[in-house]
Parts: structure tokens; sequence; C-alpha cells
């Protein structure tokens, strides 16, 4: 009983880690989403007509938003390498979600 006990925590415990993993990838490719958005509009307005502080107006929030996804993504490598996996987790989800909400 106790050692079917020990390799259900441990099946757990790889289940999270895995998920969080997942999680944390899934992070990275939306940081780099961004900022591929951001070369993209500067690059696509490239006008006489656009002045470069409007264009930077626009890029400036995707910018922002690839800041904060960086911060929380380091916060989140630093807590998966402590094998806090469910910490990562709901960082993970917490910063996607409030990225959908962030204006600057």
């Amino acid at each position: 009983m106790e050692t079917q006990h020990l390799t259900l925590a441990v099946k757990n415990k790889e289940n999270l880690k895995k998920v969080a993993k997942v999680l944390l990838i899934i992070l990275l490719i939306y940081i780099a989403i961004q900022l591929a958005t951001c070369f993209q509009t500067s690059y696509q307005l490239v006008s006489p007509v656009i002045p470069r502080s409007a264009i930077w107006d626009i890029n400036q929030q995707l910018v922002f938003k690839a800041l904060v996804s960086v911060i929380a993504s380091v916060v989140g490598l630093i807590l998966y390498f402590f094998d806090k996996y469910l910490l990562v987790m709901i960082l993970v989800v917490l910063t996607i979600i409030a990225n959908r909400y962030i204006y600057i």
C-alpha cells in the first residue's frame, strides 16, 4: 500500500512537471509572437506619410506586453528549477490572461 501511494505521488509530480514545461514553452512562443508582430508592424508601416513616432506608439504596447511576459517567464523558470510546478502553471496562466488586459 505504501509503495502504491508513493508511485502515485511520483506520477502526479511527473505530470505536473510535464504540464509546467508545456506552459512555459507556450509562454515563450507567446513572447516570440509579440516580438514578431512588433517587427512586422514596423516594417509594414514604413512610409513617408506615417511618422516614426506613430509607429513607435503602435509598437510600444507590443513591446510592453513582451517585457511583462519575459519577466514572468524568468520567474517561472526559476520556480521550475526549484520544483514548484504548480506555481509555474498558475504564473503562466495568469500572465497570459493578464496580457490580454494590459494597456499602457
